[in-house]
């Protein structure tokens, strides 16, 4: 019910009054309206009409009695007046990739769960797989081949990603820390997650597939564009994760747009600005604006999209 708890986060900011209410009286047409118009101020007109849509499919689960029809029309008309995507492309940024696998992994909490299923394991596996691309967005076939202990190294309560020149696309070693906000996430794949899909005991693959095996590189970009698809209303490939980095960084710092040349791991500079900066428009600038100054008022764990 994620949809249902991001409204309730909603009308803690906009509405507190509103939570004092029965949750059938929670929701007003009004209140679904304002909802739907501060989703849009950071997302595309598709991913609005995705996020209300989920909240109309909770609210029919969690209050049946209900007469919505209201409410079955308003997302009716969100869905026609949204495009599938511009014919340019819309601007991804790194934090609505995260927020992507931050959805996925939080609909089901493993430390909670009495026995956590397949199809559970596999959609917390993909939301950190995604949400590691976020901070590291790293080619698909090194994403693939991450073994624990080889590539995957814990020193202290740190954690590392580390990829030797002779396994890189420019022959130079990749190096980066896990983020702490990725830490929590991590140790609970690799705690309950992980073993829930493995099944031969001497792999040390990081990313299981659902037969208990390494998780081959190709099921990777269909794990990324399905999930994309679904939450954003955008059809992302792994190799857009990484022009999500670099517009970013140029968003964000477009003084060091270098440092997304090292975090691509590419060798020129000008590679990063020919292929992958996407940074245009003072809409896109403000859009991201918004995007981290919510998430910095959240501490930094939720991204809101």
């Amino acid at each position: 019910m994620f949809a249902w708890r991001r409204f309730l986060g909603f009308l803690s900011i906009a509405d507190q009054s509103a939570l004092g209410l029965p949750a059938g009286e929670r929701l007003t047409k009004a209140r679904v309206r304002s909802f739907s118009d501060h989703l849009a101020k950071t997302n595309i007109p598709r991913s609005v009409a995705i996020q209300v849509d989920a909240l109309y499919k909770a609210a029919r689960v969690m209050m049946p009695e209900l007469d919505l029809s209201w409410f079955r029309s308003m997302k009716a008309r969100l869905h026609s007046a949204a495009p599938l995507k511009r014919a340019s492309g819309p601007v991804v940024t790194s934090l609505q990739i995260l927020q992507v696998g931050q959805r996925l992994m939080e609909d089901h909490d493993p430390k909670t769960e009495y026995s956590l299923t397949l199809a559970q394991a596999i959609r917390y596996r993909d939301g950190l797989l995604i949400s590691l691309l976020a901070f590291l967005p790293l080619r698909r076939k090194n994403l693939a081949a991450l073994e624990i202990d080889r590539h995957l190294i814990k020193e202290g309560n740190s954690r590392f990603v580390y990829i030797p020149a002779a396994e890189t696309k420019t022959c130079t070693p990749i190096e980066f820390a896990v983020p702490e906000l990725l830490l929590p996430y991590l140790d609970v794949y690799l705690a309950t997650v992980r073993p829930r899909l493995l099944n031969d005991p001497e792999c040390q693959a990081l990313w299981v597939s659902p037969r208990g095996g390494a998780l081959r590189d190709g099921a990777i970009g269909e794990i990324v564009s399905r999930h994309t698809t679904a939450i954003l209303g955008i059809r992302l490939t792994p190799h857009d994760t990484r022009d999500a980095a670099a517009t970013t960084w140029a968003l964000a710092a477009p003084t060091q747009i270098g440092i997304s040349r090292d975090l691509l791991s590419h060798s020129d500079l000008r590679t990063t600005e020919k292929h992958y900066n996407r940074a245009n428009g003072v809409q896109a600038s403000r859009s991201l604006a918004k995007i981290l100054q919510i998430a910095k008022r959240r501490g930094g764990r939720h991204c809101v999209g």
